[in-house]
C-alpha cells in the first residue's frame, strides 16, 4: 500500500480534529472528547472496534474525561475519520483552541452535588469547545465544594455553591448542624458559620459560611434547606510546568449566565494574550476589575 503524505498544513488540520503525531513514525493518535465525562456504555462497543480494526487493541483514558486511540496508521486516517461520523463519537482537539468541558457526576447521583454537571455539561459542549485561542484553553465544572475536577486548575472554573437556612419550627436542638459547621470552618481557617444560642437554637452567620451544604446533609429533620444555588467563577488557573492558581471573580452565578460567561472569557483570552500564552500567564498584566466586567 501506498504511503499517504500530508503536508503541514493538513497535518494541522488534522491536529483540529483530534488527530496526532506519535513519536512512531507513521502513526498517529485519534483523540475523542466526552463532554462532561457521560457516555452511553455500547458506544463502548464502539471504541473496542475502532482501537481493533484500526489501532493495536487498547485505549487510554485521558485527564480530561476523553478517549485515545493510538497506533493508527497514516494510511489508515481517511478511513477512520469517514467511520467516525456513522458511530456518534466525538472527535477531540488538540493546538490552540479549546478543549473538552469536564465535569464531576453532580446531582444526578452525587450526595454532595447542588446541580446536575452532567447535563450542564452536555449543553455546554457546543459554546465551549473547539474555539480558536492562543494557546490552549481548558473549563470545568464541578458540583461542590469538593471540586472534583479542580475547577481553580482551569484557565475557566465553575464550582457549585449552596447557600442554606434554617426553619427553627422544625429544629430539635441536636446540634449537629453547628458542630460540622464548626469542623469545617475550623480547617478552612475561619468562624462557624452555625453556633448554637442559649435555648439550643442554631444561628446562621452567613459571612462565615463556605456554602459546602454540610449541615443540610447531616440535619435528621430537615430543618435545614438549601435556600439558593449558584456558582463560583475561577479565571486563569493552570497546572503544567509553572502551575497557577486560579482567581475567584464571582459567587452565586446564575447556571443561565454560564454560556455567556464562556464565551466572554474566551474573547477575553483572545484579547489579551500574545500568540503561544495562556490566559493566566496574560491576566498579569491586566486590571483585574476590568476583566471582570468584561466575563461577567
Amino acid at each position: 500500500m501506498e504511503k499517504k503524505i500530508y503536508t503541514d498544513i493538513e497535518l494541522q488540520e488534522l491536529r483540529t480534529g483530534g488527530i496526532i503525531k506519535q513519536k512512531q513514525k507513521d502513526y498517529f493518535i485519534l483523540r475523542t472528547r466526552i463532554p462532561g465525562g457521560y457516555l452511553k456504555a455500547d458506544i463502548l462497543k464502539k471504541y473496542s472496534a475502532i482501537a481493533n480494526k484500526y489501532g493495536r487493541g487498547y485505549v487510554h483514558i485521558s485527564i480530561r474525561q476523553g478517549i485515545e486511540i493510538p497506533w493508527v496508521h497514516i494510511n489508515n486516517i481517511p478511513k477512520l475519520l469517514k467511520g467516525l461520523k456513522n458511530l456518534g463519537i466525538l472527535k477531540g482537539a488538540c493546538g490552540p483552541r479549546s478543549r473538552n468541558l469536564v465535569a464531576c457526576p453532580g446531582a444526578s447521583v452525587c450526595r454532595f452535588g447542588f446541580v446536575d454537571t452532567e447535563k450542564l455539561a452536555k449543553e455546554l459542549d457546543t459554546v465551549a469547545f473547539g474555539k480558536d485561542v492562543p494557546k490552549k484553553f481548558k473549563a470545568a465544572i464541578t458540583g461542590c465544594l469538593n471540586s472534583c475536577v479542580k475547577p481553580q486548575e482551569n484557565d475557566l472554573g465553575f464550582q457549585a455553591q449552596g447557600e442554606p437556612e434554617v426553619d427553627l419550627s422544625k429544629c430539635i436542638g441536636c446540634t449537629l448542624c453547628a458542630k460540622v459547621c464548626e469542623k469545617v470552618c475550623g480547617r478552612g481557617k475561619r468562624e462557624p458559620a452555625i453556633v448554637m444560642d442559649k435555648n439550643k437554637q442554631p444561628v446562621y452567620r452567613k459571612g462565615n459560611c463556605f456554602f459546602e451544604g454540610d449541615c443540610i446533609r447531616v440535619c435528621p429533620v430537615g430543618a435545614w434547606k438549601l435556600k439558593k444555588a449558584g456558582f463560583a467563577v475561577y479565571i486563569g488557573g493552570k497546572v503544567g510546568r509553572f502551575p497557577k492558581f486560579g482567581r475567584k471573580i464571582a459567587d452565586f452565578v446564575d447556571e443561565k449566565e454560564i454560556p455567556k460567561i464562556i464565551e466572554n472569557t474566551i474573547c477575553c483570552y483572545n484579547r489579551i494574550a500574545e500568540k503561544g500564552e495562556r490566559f493566566g500567564e496574560a491576566l498579569e498584566r491586566q486590571d483585574i476589575e476590568i476583566i471582570k466586567k468584561e466575563i461577567l
